[in-house]
């Protein structure tokens, strides 16, 4: 059995989020056999689903832009752009054949993909391995569940060296720096480089950015907190005993707001190469793996004057100094970065290999050998070079909906179609929130017990599962507020509003019982007044919200082709007994379902008799409630939240990393599904509040040459994001 998120996450535990998922299958239901697609069969169903969409809420999709409207504006920041582009970007997608809104087929056949993938226990293979998590725990604080981990590779940069990049034809090489008394390299404090270095720009400036600063010369050596720092340092190359290259800190004015108030005052001094040590191969999925994970900051971006940094590289530049873990005699180097703290990869294997998100999706999941009925229905492409059975025809196939009104109609939400709004900003999804992303398993969810990416997968933890949003009724809060925000992170949009309706077809061909009933299961939801699904963009503001309503059609194919015509229309030779097919197939999926599932995936009550029982299908319910959750329970928390209600304590309301509960516990349903997660070793519960130190011994500096991780998970960098917005 999988590990299983925790049913009752502890109230001072909790945390909120527009998000939630539901859990993994313990299996994958195999879909039926496939026809051939030479013929129709008798006890196969072909014909069609008339499909009626109608708003709820606020709904936007972005327009497509002509080639010559992309060619001049289509890449450029908002802020670049003039009003009248910014309006034609904000634009509706429309169809250019009778200029009404449309919304693609592609977007309904991805919708409704996804839930049948859901409701059937399919796969979950379209998971990307691009992105490749990285972290920094530095000056962490004692319950920091990532303090060790970090620790146990940097040990406060004890186990780093310094060098310089070499690259070859066959790749990147470090060449180490002489030693300085048996140090790889010392630290110099900012104050006593003040004049002494020519053009430096410091830490406290507005204008402050990483600098190399070559040729420097230092001397006059003294140790501080098991450190060795240089006192005397010149731009001189002659005026000292030592020679080398002045390496300044990270980038601290994306840690704060205040440049009065930075953490760090400590750059680093490396001497030359040592050219009678062999060149140390750096891995080449290392590399690959840190140009995939470049922070903003560390692509030089917003780009500057004399920008060390490259878009795609990165820190890598031929003799660039570098900072790296000595690996082990024989191997190669796996960790290495623009500062003595660098930020090292999460790694299950121990090895320096950069965990991904594919990596805690259990391997039955994405196996290319099973088909399920998702890939059944709608048809597939395998990534991967396949023997045989490489990619599938689907046999369904869906239209764009059409909106039943006009543009120049009542169907906008600014009133007129000319007019847009901005919305409120929203991040890429952060993963690395693994106490949101992750399984936990803890039942107090302490921090320190927290599971990441460097636990080891299915047997320690294992993703969440498929991401929805919650719904927020019909006139969410959606609109900008704040005249600050620069133009580079806003947008414009032209949503339409709540009760519009659009029209859509459904055709499929030779799909059994079992397969159309998985459809029609869906749209059985999704007409029902309880529930709404969700399509196109703003959906964590909970735009996108939608009703949809069906007809069902089935052709007798065999009476199609006897006659052309009936009456004044063409003869379709349409069945009479679509409702009781109609019953009858959902009745059928239901019992496939059931009978192929594990026993893991069944309730802790007993066997289920319909799929409404199953613990999946509540969580998918929960999400897909119209009722949904309060608006406090479905905002993102934030970095800087300075007034209630708030998570925690302290404003940033990531800081003590809350866990997100599952979303039977968010709306309050009961929880039966089957948990035998290992039981944690027993320890006392964590305090919110630091520890007070004994009065015999003074209270633990913290070190300050370093910077603290994002305490909110977010994309791992040397700070925090730059704001707005304030949240993850």
């Amino acid at each position: 059995m999988l590990p299983k998120h925790l049913k009752k996450v502890p109230e001072d535990r909790k945390a909120i989020a527009p998000y939630n998922f539901v859990e993994l299958p313990e299996n994958v239901v195999e879909a039926e056999p496939l026809p051939d697609n030479d013929r129709y069969y008798k006890n196969r169903h072909t014909g069609q689903l008339t499909c009626t969409l109608t708003t709820e809420s606020l709904l936007y999709l972005r327009c497509g832009l002509t080639p010559t409207d992309f060619a001049n504006f289509g890449d450029r920041n908002n802020e670049d752009l003039t009003s009248d582009q910014r309006r034609k970007r904000a634009d509706f997608f429309t169809n250019p054949a009778n200029q009404r809104p449309t919304l693609p087929g592609s977007s309904l056949r991805g919708l409704l993909r996804t839930l049948v993938e859901i409701v059937s226990f399919g796969k979950l293979d379209q998971v990307s391995e691009q992105q490749r998590f990285f972290f920094r725990a530095v000056a962490a604080d004692r319950d920091e569940p990532l303090k060790k981990e970090y620790e146990k590779y940097l040990d406060k940069g004890r186990k780093v060296n310094a060098g310089y990049l070499i690259k070859t034809t066959d790749g990147w090489y470090i060449r180490p720096a002489l030693p300085i008394k048996d140090k790889p390299f010392v630290w110099v404090q900012e104050k006593d480089l003040c004049g002494k270095i020519t053009e430096l720009i410091p830490m406290k400036s507005s204008d402050y950015r990483p600098q190399y600063k070559c040729n420097i010369s230092f001397g006059n050596l003294y140790h501080k907190n098991g450190r060795l720092f240089a006192k005397d340092v010149s731009s001189d190359c002659e005026a000292y005993t030592y020679r080398g290259v002045l390496v300044t800190s990270g980038n601290m004015l994306e840690a704060s707001d205040n440049p009065d108030n930075l953490q760090r005052n400590n750059h680093c001094l490396i001497r030359e190469p040592d050219t009678n040590v062999e060149l140390l191969k750096i891995s080449d999925d290392a590399l690959d793996h840190y140009c995939h994970a470049l922070t903003t900051f560390q692509k030089g971006k917003p780009p500057y004057e004399n920008n060390p940094f490259d878009e795609k590289l990165g820190v890598l530049a031929q003799d660039r100094a570098i900072f790296y873990c000595q690996p082990q005699q024989g191997k190669i180097v796996t960790l290495f970065g623009q500062s003595p703290n660098f930020r090292i990869p999460y790694s299950s294997t121990g090895d320096g290999r950069a965990a991904s998100s594919v990596d805690f999706v259990p391997d039955y999941l994405h196996n290319a050998e099973i088909l399920d009925m998702a890939e059944a229905i709608f048809g597939y492409v395998r990534h991967e070079k396949q023997d045989k059975n490489q990619a599938c025809a689907g046999r369904v196939f869906i239209s764009d909906a059409i909106c039943e009104k006009a543009t120049s109609e009542d169907i906008w939400f600014t009133g007129s179609l000319e007019r847009t709004i901005t919305p409120q900003i929203l991040s890429t999804p952060k993963p690395t929130t693994f106490q949101h992303y992750l399984v936990q398993t803890d039942p107090e969810a302490r921090k320190r017990e927290l599971k990441h990416y460097a636990n080891k997968p299915e047997a320690e933890t294992v993703i969440r599962g498929h991401k929805l949003y919650w719904h927020k009724g019909r006139s969410p809060s959606i609109v900008l507020n704040d005249p600050e925000a620069s133009e580079s992170q806003t947008t414009q949009i032209k949503p339409i509003k709540a009760g519009v309706s659009f029209t859509f077809t459904i055709d499929f061909e030779n799909l059994s019982d079992v397969e159309l009933g998985a459809i029609l299961w869906v749209l059985n939801i999704a007409q029902k007044e309880e529930y709404r699904l969700s399509i196109g963009m703003g959906k964590p503001l909970g735009m996108g919200a939608v009703k949809i309503t069906h007809q069902i059609h089935l052709s007798d194919r065999k009476q199609r082709y006897k006659k052309l015509f009936q009456d004044n229309n063409w003869h379709i030779g349409e069945k009479s007994d679509a409702a009781d097919t109609h019953h009858r197939c959902v009745k059928a999926f239901e019992k496939y379902v059931l009978d192929h599932i594990s026993e893991a995936d069944q309730p802790n009550t007993g066997k289920a008799t319909t799929l409404e029982e199953l613990p999946r299908i509540k969580m998918l319910l929960a999400m897909l409630s119209w009722s949904g959750v309060s608006s406090n329970e479905a905002r993102y928390m934030e970095i800087e939240r300075d007034h209630q209600p708030r998570i925690g304590t302290d404003k940033n309301e990531y800081k003590e990393r809350p866990v997100l509960p599952t979303p039977l516990q968010v709306i309050g349903w009961e929880d039966n599904r089957k948990i035998n997660n290992p039981n944690p070793s027993p320890q006392p519960r964590a305090k919110i509040s630091k520890p007070v130190p004994k009065k015999s011994k003074p209270p633990t500096r913290r070190n300050k040459e370093g910077g603290r991780e994002d305490k909110g998970g977010g994309n791992p960098a040397f700070t925090r994001p730059p704001k707005p917005p304030k949240r993850r």
